[in-house]
């Protein structure tokens, strides 16, 4: 799947972006998303939040300074809505819940994992989450799950749901069914955007749902 403009006006882009494509330029020199985007609008752009490379779905990027400083600000704020559908192996503590943990970044090994609330280098993460359906296949109990994040740190969706006892299909860092390689892709992608518009003021939001890999499971459902 190529990257897709799915709105572009004078100030914002929001963006598909495809599983297995940087979000920026990174050590592996492969083509990144942001860059793409600047060579088809011919300026430099706003870079608002990121997805992990084995990540696919929506980004929104600014146009402008003015519209740069304005959806920084609201992404400060948590006033810029972000949620994903993922397909988890295994079930979650509960159908509908949240999870708090604190995470800390290994530089050395890019992983992050959970740690004590009193560890200095501890990071507070919170997402919401609700189980939208369960199938069974190949006797293992999948589960179709969408998640809000409150915070934004490294790896989260993908440490915190490890931690609570169901990794995500397809994750080659955090789910030790796939550790093994392949070319499985991660089950996870951010589906929905919302936000104010830095300029007009008019509340946007976008969906774009997942149906390939894993999500083939729930197609429909």
């Amino acid at each position: 799947m190529d990257w897709k403009i799915i709105f572009e006006d004078e100030a914002m882009l929001v963006v598909r972006k495809p599983q297995g494509m940087p979000t920026q330029a990174d050590k592996t020199g492969d083509l990144d998303l942001l860059s793409a985007l600047q060579q088809h609008c011919g300026h430099p752009l706003g870079l608002i939040h990121r997805l992990d490379r084995p990540v696919g779905g929506l980004l929104v990027f600014a146009k402008t300074k003015n519209a740069e400083t304005a959806l920084a600000k609201q992404m400060q704020q948590g006033l810029l809505e972000k949620r994903y559908r993922t397909v988890l192996c295994g079930r979650l503590p509960q159908e509908k819940g949240t999870l708090i943990d604190y995470l800390k970044k290994n530089m050395r090994t890019n992983l992050s994992e959970v740690v004590s609330s009193k560890d200095k280098m501890a990071k507070k993460a919170v997402l919401h989450y609700e189980v939208l359906q369960t199938v069974m296949e190949e006797d293992e109990v999948l589960s179709y799950v969408e998640i809000q994040l409150e915070t934004g740190r490294h790896h989260q969706i993908r440490v915190q749901t490890a931690h609570g006892g169901a990794p995500i299909w397809g994750d080659k860092k955090y789910n030790p069914l796939f550790q093994r390689g392949g070319r499985t892709e991660i089950a996870l992608w951010s589906y929905a955007l919302k936000g104010v518009h830095p300029i007009t003021k008019k509340p946007w939001h976008f969906e774009d749902f997942p149906w390939e890999g894993a999500f083939q499971f729930f197609a429909g459902k």
